[in-house]
């Protein structure tokens, strides 16, 4: 029986306000009851370069707010992903110093911890992608001596999302050797770089703590479930072999003219009906 919690990546439910598919919503306390009524067990918030400043969760009055709003609803806050590090990557000379970007990393698993977020989804992609072992190593080691003597004395766990390849992925959290760190697998962007899910999630499954639902064509964009190259059955046929039960977030394609909610609606009909096959 799959029982995992199925989350909704934050602002899916809402108008596309701008160019990017994926960015904070100003207006996300009005996502919360759409979230209820749609079904989903909790949300995937964001935090990101556009909210750098004024993104609720920096504010403690917010965080109360966040907290009550979630209650109410019954939306439970479980991951928070931290898009801000894509534009500003730990790896990457910019005009803010590592030492800062460390610091700000730091504070941000503070600010998530205190709402009550349980995991943390940390992208290693687009500008934060790690290239080479010298990056990987680097990486390892920033991480090792800064981040991971904080992260021990957390109840939270750091998801990574790369673009490596399943030997690289494995190898990189299995350096990390930390209980506390996993993989965060995106079928979708696992599939456009031509990987084979089967020999994915065989070779990470150990460190799998949870999984992006979206479709994409192989090398392409992202598009309406079904219609891209993830083999959806086989991906939902291993996850239940492997008895996995960590949160899934339909992370999937809209765009601005899409009514949201039924396609949504028709997002957890084509899971579900996945799901019932197994």
């Amino acid at each position: 029986m799959f029982n995992s919690k199925f989350l909704l990546v934050q602002g899916r439910a809402l108008d596309q306000n701008d160019e990017s598919l994926q960015s904070f919503p100003s207006n996300w306390m009005d996502e919360f009851p759409l979230i209820e009524k749609l079904g989903f067990d909790g949300i995937e918030w964001i935090y990101d370069k556009k909210s750098e400043y004024d993104n609720p969760i920096l504010n403690l009055q917010e965080q109360l707010n966040i907290k009550k709003i979630s209650k109410k609803h019954n939306v439970l806050l479980e991951n928070i992903v931290f898009d801000w590090f894509i534009i500003h990557p730990l790896l990457k000379k910019d005009n803010i110093s590592l030492s800062t970007k460390i610091q700000k990393l730091i504070d941000l698993l503070d600010y998530s911890e205190k709402i009550g977020f349980q995991r943390v989804i940390f992208p290693l992609l687009e500008g934060n992608a790690i290239h080479d072992s010298n990056e990987m190593e680097l990486f390892l080691k920033i991480f090792s001596d800064n981040i991971l003597p904080t992260l021990n004395l957390k109840k939270l766990e750091i998801h990574f999302e790369t673009s490596m390849s399943p030997n690289d992925e494995f190898n990189f959290i299995s350096k990390l050797d930390n209980s506390q760190t996993k993989i965060c697998f995106d079928m979708g962007n696992s599939a456009s770089l031509g990987f084979d899910c089967t020999e994915v999630l065989n070779k990470i499954h150990p460190f799998l703590g949870s999984v992006h639902i979206k479709d994409r064509l192989i090398n392409g964009n992202t598009v309406p479930l079904g219609e891209g190259s993830v083999d959806f059955l086989t991906v939902f046929m291993i996850l239940n072999k492997i008895k996995f039960s960590g949160p899934v977030s339909f992370q999937a394609y809209r765009d601005k003219n899409s009514n949201n909610i039924e396609l949504l609606k028709s997002y957890l009909m084509f899971i579900n009906n996945i799901i019932i096959r197994l």
